[in-house]
C-alpha cells in the first residue's frame, strides 16, 4: 500500500514537470491539460511497469489496431482492474484482474455510440489534475486505438474524470467513452 501511495505522490510530482501544457477546463479544484503523448506516457509508466500483469496488459492492448482500454485503481486494492475493448473482433470486450478474466457484453447502442466516436475523436493526450479528492485515491487510464495508433491518452491519477465541466468537444467525446466503460466496468 505504501508502494502505491508512493509511485501515486511520484506521478503527481512528475506531471507537474511536463513541457507544453494547455489548461482547457477547470471545474471546482480541478483542471484538465493537453500534453505532449511521450510526457503523459512517461508519467503512467511508472504505474504500470511495477506490476507484470499490468505491463502484459497495456503490451497486448498495443496489438489491437482499434479499441480502447481503461485501467483503474483503487487505493486498498493492490492491483488494477482493466476493461479492454477489441472492435475487430467484434466488439470483444473483457474485463481482467490478476486473478480473473470476465466477458462483458456490450449492447448495440453502446457499440454503435463507440463507433461513432472512435471516428471523430481528434489525437490528443489529456492529464487531469484535482487539488482535493474524495477520501481514497482512484487513479483512471484511458487508451484509445484507431487505425493501430493511439489517438487518445487520458491520465487522471486522483478523481473521476466526470470531474470536468469543458467546452472541448474532443474531451467531452472522451467523456462520453468513459461514461460507457464505467458502466460496463460494473456490469455482472
Amino acid at each position: 500500500m505504501k508502494k502505491e501511495i508512493g509511485l501515486l505522490i511520484v506521478f503527481l510530482i512528475l506531471s507537474a514537470c511536463t513541457t507544453r501544457k494547455e489548461i482547457v477546463s477547470t471545474k471546482s479544484e480541478c483542471s484538465v491539460s493537453i500534453v505532449p503523448p511521450e510526457d503523459l506516457a512517461s508519467n503512467y509508466k511508472a504505474f504500470y511497469s511495477s506490476s507484470y500483469f499490468n505491463i502484459n496488459q497495456f503490451a497486448d492492448f498495443d496489438k489491437i489496431k482499434n479499441g480502447i482500454l481503461m485501467c483503474r485503481w483503487n487505493e486498498g486494492f493492490k492491483d488494477s482492474t482493466f476493461l479492454i475493448v477489441d472492435f475487430d473482433k467484434e466488439f470483444n470486450t473483457v474485463k481482467k484482474t490478476k486473478n480473473s478474466t470476465e466477458a462483458v457484453i456490450l449492447s448495440l447502442e453502446e457499440k454503435k455510440n463507440l463507433k461513432n466516436i472512435l471516428g471523430i475523436l481528434k489525437k490528443e493526450s489529456y492529464y487531469q489534475n484535482c487539488v482535493s479528492d474524495h477520501g481514497h485515491a482512484s487513479l483512471y487510464i484511458l487508451e484509445i486505438r484507431h487505425n493501430n495508433e493511439k489517438i487518445v491518452q487520458y491520465y487522471s491519477p486522483m478523481n473521476h474524470p466526470y470531474e470536468i465541466v469543458t467546452a472541448n468537444a474532443n474531451i467531452k467525446l472522451v467523456q462520453d467513452v468513459f461514461s460507457i466503460m464505467d458502466h460496463c466496468y460494473y456490469r455482472r
